[in-house]
């Protein structure tokens, strides 16, 4: 793909300073892009290799003093992703294709066009146009995955689970595996069936070995455009709202609510049947054990306005110092008692 510095502009709503027609075939790092390429300035850190990059052209936050063509916006990490998705678009199903490895059910319903991967295994499910599934992947019986979507080598989806458009699931992603739901028999555990199903709304993001369980009777579901980074556990019943956006490592517990434009970092854990309004932000290595009912940024163990937390952290820091003195105190106050 080729592209003119002008189009580009374009694309992202910027300004170009120098020439507009210069031809452009993709992105690159500063350090390391040719004369054919785009590379990006995101802040004033990255000035200095502006000035001495041999980038064709580059995106910036301001006019520098550098040689080559600029585009000036207001966002560079937006433009960033506009220019990067154009040049390396999100796979998608353009023919019909189905490998010979592959096991498709007998009353499965695959609109094409579609690619179904080598040891591809669909059951009696419905398969929009455009989506692609990768080597290894499992689809189960009851399953409806809508347009567009893109599966990611070994992705599993057990009975009955409901994809929107455009979804994407990374390799190894676990989506309807049952919910820990056990009744206690004396000191034995009776398994509860889990009845319910999994269903993710359009243009939804599940990182690579993402485990997201079925509901008990209801359904666990994600609402749309929300992204989840690798390795988190969505355990059953939960409900994410729409444009939430949940990093590494994170747990969020059984018949959890999330609200809307709720951000928590890495690691952070969540218990059980607790609510989560809108627009919360919880810092990495949290854990919440009570309902967050206001918006705003938190933090901690136990959870705390995150301006708070870092003054624990501070006074916490500060205990060393604060013992030696405590230490001294009671020494003098010892020889005082002494006559000393």
């Amino acid at each position: 793909m080729t592209e003119t510095v002008s189009s580009l502009a374009t694309l992202v709503g910027g300004r170009v300073l120098g020439d507009g027609q210069k031809r452009i075939v993709g992105v690159a790092d500063l350090r390391a892009a040719g004369p054919e390429q785009l590379g990006f300035v995101r802040d004033q850190k990255y000035r200095d290799a502006a000035r001495t990059s041999k980038a064709g052209a580059l995106i910036t936050y301001e006019e520098l003093d550098a040689a080559a063509t600029q585009i000036v916006v207001a966002d560079v990490g937006l433009a960033f992703a506009r220019v990067a998705l154009h040049f390396h678009p999100v796979p998608r199903a353009r023919t019909h294709r189905l490998h010979p490895t592959a096991i498709v059910a007998e009353g499965a319903e695959i609109e094409a066009p579609c690619e179904i991967g080598p040891n591809v295994v669909v059951g009696r499910a419905r398969i929009g146009a455009g989506t692609v599934l990768m080597a290894g992947t499992h689809v189960g019986d009851g399953c409806r995955l809508g347009r567009d979507c893109l599966l990611y080598p070994r992705v599993v989806l057990y009975h009955g689970v409901v994809l929107g458009d455009r979804v994407i699931l990374h390799a190894g992603a676990v989506l309807g595996s049952d919910g820990f739901g056990y009744a206690k028999d004396g000191d034995r555990y009776v398994k509860v069936p889990q009845l319910g199903g999994v269903r993710l709304a359009d243009d939804v993001e599940i990182g690579a070995n993402c485990a997201i369980d079925r509901g008990a009777m209801g359904d666990t579901t994600i609402g749309a455009r929300t992204k989840i980074d690798n390795l988190c556990h969505i355990a059953h019943n939960c409900r994410i709202g729409q444009d939430c956006a949940l990093a590494a490592a994170t747990c969020v517990a059984g018949s959890t609510v999330l609200g809307d434009r709720v951000i928590l970092a890495g690691h952070v854990a969540i218990s059980g049947h607790l609510e989560i309004v809108d627009d919360v932000r919880i810092g990495g290595n949290s854990c919440i054990l009570r309902d967050v009912s206001k918006p705003g940024e938190y933090m901690g163990d136990p959870l705390m306005d995150k301006k708070k937390w870092f003054r624990v952290l501070g006074a916490q820091r500060e205990l060393v110092e604060m013992q030696a003195t405590v230490e001294a105190l009671q020494k003098e106050l010892a020889a005082i008692r002494d006559g000393k």
